[in-house]
């Protein structure tokens, strides 16, 4: 028997609570994209979301929130396809 780790239980009980919905698509070879990836199965990229007070300035900026689910210490690397400005922790 493995670890949960290894079992994926945190990524099967994401898929179990929050589902993805199939959107219909206009063209008929639309290519795969994504936003964001992270590199290590452990952190789990749980939001984004517009950034909300103090932000005004700038309407175009977004939060993300990520968070280690493996208990343990993680180096990680956040990778997106959006154009990015700047970056705050």
């Amino acid at each position: 028997a493995g670890s949960f780790q290894e079992a994926g239980v945190i990524q099967q009980a994401y898929n179990l609570n929050f589902p993805l919905h199939v959107v219909p698509a206009s063209c008929a070879q639309c290519p795969a994209w994504s936003a964001f990836s992270v590199s290590s199965p452990a952190i789990v990229l749980e939001t984004v979301k517009q950034a909300g007070a103090g932000a005004e300035d700038r309407p175009e900026a977004v939060v993300v929130r990520l968070y280690e689910a493996h208990g343990s210490t993680v180096t990680a690397w956040l990778q997106t396809s959006l154009p990015v400005k700047e970056a705050m922790l």
